[in-house]
């Protein structure tokens, strides 16, 4: 694993070695003083009288300017390096990728039309930016690699930016609680070399990949989209409804109706969510999909949906 995948990751890991060693510099220096003054000056007996120490104004003068001076110098460090990781250079093309956070799961967006879920494909050495909302509660985009991580909030735009200096997988981690399956809010960042994000970008593959057969598509899509954190495939009752022996089933709703579960009413559920709901399970739930998955996405995952049968 590489720990400074980014350059500003070793310009955030300086500020941080900084500070830790101005902090043990002086941890050490003002015990050791503490130390010394208590067995130079102690008193040796019951006749030692203490001496009437009046106070040293420039003593007072100088510990309270030299710390000052070294936090301001902090303050500089940092906010240099707190500016370059907000701003990308100017002057510099930029690659922006729309970003959406929902329980539980990420979703990117590129600029030809593309979307991925829970993997976020970008090529080495460009200035990459996200700009970011979530479709429920807050959230929080972090990549510990490369030292980025920014809020994902509701009703709001928020960005971050990077450039990845090598090629390799990376983590994705949500570091805000956002309900019960945050700890499952997992992703990865794929850097492709220039040849792998040409690829990518004319065919959706990496070179070498193959085009999975509809089934294993589909079940890759369901793990990958997070549904499989709401919805079991063994039966056990989540945030929604069981995919066990789904296909075919009459489901009510919370509305008195009723409704066989067909391949329409799958994609209307994945689309709009909000129309129909299982009766015995709660509304606002599950987010919207609509835009997100291509037609054949959708028809790989119907056909593992209709492949979840009890033996």
């Amino acid at each position: 694993m590489i720990s400074d995948a980014t350059e500003v990751a070793a310009r955030v890991d300086m500020v941080q070695i900084f500070i830790f060693g101005m902090m043990a510099f002086w941890f050490i220096a003002c015990n050791a003083v503490l130390v010394y003054f208590m067995l130079r000056y102690r008193r040796k007996g019951p006749d030692d009288k203490v001496a009437n120490i009046k106070g040293n104004h420039m003593l007072e003068i100088v510990w309270t300017v030299i710390p000052c001076i070294l936090v301001l110098i902090i303050f500089y460090y940092g906010v240099v390096v707190w500016k370059d990781l907000r701003v990308p250079p100017e002057g510099e093309p930029v690659y922006e990728i729309s970003v959406t956070g929902q329980k539980w799961s990420w979703s990117f967006k590129y600029p030809n039309g593309a979307t991925t879920g829970n993997e976020l494909i970008v090529p080495v050495g460009t200035n990459i930016k996200l700009n970011m909302k979530s479709a429920d509660v807050i959230h929080s985009f972090f990549i510990p690699e490369f030292r980025v991580k920014e809020d994902v909030v509701p009703s709001q735009y928020t960005y971050m930016w990077f450039n990845a200096k090598y090629a390799g997988e990376y983590n994705i981690f949500c570091t805000e609680y956002c309900g019960k399956d945050h700890s499952h809010m997992l992703g990865k960042v794929k850097v492709l070399d220039a040849d792998n994000w040409e690829n990518w970008e004319k065919t959706g593959l990496m070179l070498g990949e193959e085009i999975l057969p509809p089934l294993e598509n589909g079940e890759k899509l369901f793990v990958k989209r997070g549904c499989k954190g709401c919805h079991s495939i063994d039966g056990v009752k989540l945030v929604g409804p069981t995919m066990l022996d789904a296909y075919g089933r009459s489901a009510a709703f919370d509305d008195g109706q009723s409704y066989t579960i067909d391949d329409n009413y799958i994609v209307e559920s994945i689309k709009y969510p909000e129309r129909h709901i299982v009766a015995g399970y709660p509304r606002g739930q599950m987010p919207s999909f609509d835009g997100q998955l291509s037609d054949s996405e959708l028809s790989d995952i119907i056909t593992y949906i209709k492949s979840i049968k009890s033996e």
